[in-house]
Formats: C-alpha cells, sequence, structure tokens
C-alpha cells in the first residue's frame, strides 16, 4: 500500500517531478486488482497540478506542466507529453499516446489505443471508440491494429479540433487543422484543413472559408492563434 500523505496516495514506484500540486484525494501510480502483476514505474514531470480525485495508474509516463480536473481517471501505460490538460470526470484507457500541449476538456472517453497529436483539441463530453462490435473478443487478442477501422482508437492530427459531444468511430483519421463540429458523429477518416459536421460527418467547407461573426479575425485566419 502506497504512502498517504494530507488525503492523498502516492505508491512507491512513482517519480514525481519538482512543485507539484496535489490536491486531497488523488491517487498516484495505482496498481490494477490482479496477482502476479509487474509494477511499472510511473513518472510524471516538473509543475503537475493534480486536482482532487485524480486516480493515474502505474506505467504511465507524463511530461511537464501536467494538469487534470477533478476526478480525472488515467489507466495503465500511456505515453503523455508536455502541458497537456485532461479536464474534469474524463477517461484515458490504457497504451494511448498523447503530445505535447493536447486539451481535452470535461466528461470524455479516449479509449485504449488512441493518438492525439500536438496541439489537438477536445471539447467537453466526446465520446471515441476503438472497436466496431463490442465486446469483440478478437479486440483484446490483436489490438492495435493501425490502418483498420477495427481494433485501434481514432487518430486526431495536430491542430485539429473535436467539437463538444461528437463521436469518433474506432480508426477514424482526422486530417491535421481538421474541424469537427459539434455533435457529429465521424464514421470516416477526415481530410486536413476542412471542417465537417453532422451524423455521419461530411465535409462542409474548408477552414480558409471561416468567418468571424464577430469581425475579431479575417475570413481563414480564426485559428491563426493556435498555431503560434
Amino acid at each position: 500500500m502506497g504512502k498517504q500523505i494530507n488525503n492523498y496516495i502516492i505508491y512507491p514506484n512513482v517519480e514525481l517531478g519538482k512543485n507539484p500540486i496535489i490536491e486531497p484525494y488523488v491517487i498516484l501510480g495505482k496498481p490494477k486488482v490482479s496477482d502476479n502483476i509487474i509494477i511499472k514505474k510511473t513518472i510524471i514531470g516538473d509543475f503537475p497540478t493534480l486536482r482532487s480525485g485524480t486516480i493515474i495508474y502505474y506505467g504511465n509516463k507524463i511530461g511537464m506542466h501536467f494538469q487534470t480536473g477533478d476526478n480525472a481517471r488515467i489507466r495503465e501505460n500511456n505515453i503523455i507529453g508536455d502541458y497537456v490538460s485532461i479536464g474534469t470526470g474524463s477517461i484515458v484507457e490504457n497504451e494511448c499516446n498523447i503530445a505535447d500541449n493536447v486539451k481535452i476538456h470535461s466528461n470524455c472517453f479516449i479509449p485504449e489505443f488512441t493518438i492525439l497529436k500536438e496541439n489537438s483539441w477536445v471539447g467537453p463530453n466526446v465520446t471515441m471508440t476503438n472497436v466496431l462490435h463490442p465486446p469483440c473478443p478478437a479486440f483484446k487478442r490483436y489490438a492495435p491494429i493501425y490502418g483498420k477501422k477495427c481494433c485501434a482508437g481514432p487518430i486526431v492530427e495536430k491542430n485539429a479540433i473535436i467539437g463538444g459531444g461528437s463521436v469518433l468511430l474506432p480508426g477514424v483519421i482526422i486530417g491535421e487543422n481538421a474541424l469537427i463540429g459539434a455533435g457529429s458523429v465521424v464514421t470516416k477518416d477526415i481530410s486536413p484543413n476542412v471542417v465537417a459536421y453532422g451524423n455521419p460527418a461530411k465535409m462542409i467547407k474548408r477552414i480558409e472559408d471561416l468567418t468571424c461573426p464577430l469581425d475579431f479575425y479575417r475570413r481563414g485566419v480564426i485559428y491563426s492563434w493556435r498555431k503560434k
């Protein structure tokens, strides 16, 4: 059992960076409930902010300036970059790869073998999936199978935005700089630099055709500030 300090628990396998902010009821390095398991080291970089109720399981490698909302859950063996935030009530399952500057908002579900690339943005209540016919016994045996639309999570490319309440089916690829409108169901790959929404989601326009109704930005440069 880990040592309980100030109402949070840090297991012995945790390597924690400098100047952490850890709120009550956080658990770091939690093992699975099973026998004869090898407990892998959990590494969390400098300056993390871990809010109340966060649970991070063993085997994660997490970069600097990591932030969680209350009651975030991060399962085993993920690779997470610098300046990543995972919002209140969100769940990241095991074996995901989350790159630098990714933002995952509240109440999201990120399944096993999902890839979120640099500066991608996931709105609240987004659900991603990783198996076409659950519960399929082949999934645990063969996953991930990248390039197939089963046994793998979605791939969200750099700077892509997933609007709130959207659902992404297994293995879909959201192209670089693409924007998925709120409430969409993405069943097929989405090309880079396009706006897509609907059920099923379809390309509606290109990113350079977007306008700002408040006239803060010129046509086509609405998301320029995200690329600095």
